[in-house]
């Protein structure tokens, strides 16, 4: 199965401008792009990365909002397999299919905001390369108004398809789908910084202008290629990543939330221990003067008691008295 092809990309200064250009022109090492094939390459509109910038300024409204989008860059294929250098059954050119798509976008934008067309034939799968000022009927600068939402970029593909796709025998492409486009250019550049990749030298350029391949120039076209797919799944594993690292964070959050809920909890509980110390010793305290107090009431009341024996003993020798000692007493008393 075959598939219509459409993806965008924002540039949002002139310098991203510019660096796209330069590949789109070839003015700058591309080491996925044929040489021999480079002169094939069909362009309408801008000639250059200078001409692209220049082109552009001059459709650029004079008061714009700070980080607008300045341009769109299209890139149109299909499937590999849908061409004919692969098996399929459209020629480089797509049979007309790069004709209809150019014509759709300049109905789509305003032909005079199509400011170039490029469409590459020296890279493994022919595609188009389109640089759109996103202005709108009543001259605003809004790639909002194009590409904002998923709602109108599934219109996109819808509308893309129907238009040109359809009659190509092409399938619409998956919806939901969030596959971008990845050069291969950049990734062979990382390859290189980090000294994986064969260093290019001139004569292997040279000798693939006149379609021999060195050993160096195949080896660093078969790992751009072989990589090809694992930069293309890079931006749904970057995703995946952010996700995953926005699902920490949360986590992270609430575990930090109920760490401070424990922190509190456990410095009340340490208060309540404390209080409850504080009320342990004021209760020792109050049973130490209890029983101090229950010791001298204990000492009171055997003076008591051994005052009392005495009274009770005097009394009884008062009670114990003689008659005989009584009338001696009471002779005493008369004789005085």
């Amino acid at each position: 199965m075959n598939f219509a092809i459409i993806r965008t990309k924002k540039l949002k200064s002139m310098g991203a401008v510019v660096r796209s250009g330069k590949h789109t022109f070839r003015e700058q090492l591309t080491p996925n792009a044929d040489p021999a094939m480079t002169p094939k390459n069909k362009v309408v509109g801008a000639a250059s990365a200078e001409d692209l910038k220049a082109r552009l300024q001059l459709r650029l409204p004079k008061k714009m909002k700070a980080g607008s989008v300045l341009c769109i860059e299209y890139m149109i294929t299909a499937s590999p397999a849908a061409f004919q250098r692969h098996g399929g059954k459209l020629d480089d050119t797509g049979n007309g299919y790069f004709s209809d798509a150019l014509k759709w976008l300049q109905q789509r934008h305003g032909r005079e905001n199509v400011i170039c067309a490029a469409v590459h034939l020296d890279e493994t799968t022919p595609h188009l390369v389109a640089y759109v000022v996103p202005l709108t009927a009543d001259h605003r600068l809004s790639c909002r108004d194009f590409l904002g939402g998923r709602a109108k970029l599934k219109q996109l593909q819808t509308d893309f398809h129907a238009a040109c796709g359809k009659k190509q025998g092409l399938e619409r492409g998956v919806e939901g789908s969030t596959a971008k486009h990845q050069e291969i250019k950049k990734f062979y550049a990382a390859l290189s910084a980090a000294g994986v990749a064969p260093k290019l030298e001139a004569k292997d350029y040279a000798a693939a202008a006149i379609g021999i391949k060195t050993a160096a120039w195949r080896r660093a076209r078969a790992i751009a290629e072989a990589n090809a797919k694992g930069v293309a799944a890079m931006p749904a594993m970057k995703k995946a990543l952010e996700r995953r690292g926005k699902f920490i964070a949360t986590k992270t959050a609430e575990l930090n939330e109920r760490m401070q809920i424990i922190k509190h909890r456990q410095l009340l509980l340490r208060e309540a221990e404390q209080e409850l110390v504080k009320r342990s010793e004021t209760l020792s305290e109050r049973e130490r003067q209890i029983r101090l107090h229950e010791s001298k009431v204990e000492t009171l009341e055997a003076e008591r008691d051994a005052l009392e024996r005495r009274l009770e003993m005097l009394e009884e020798k008062a009670e114990n008295r003689s008659p005989r000692s009584r009338k001696l007493h009471r002779g005493m008393d008369l004789t005085l």
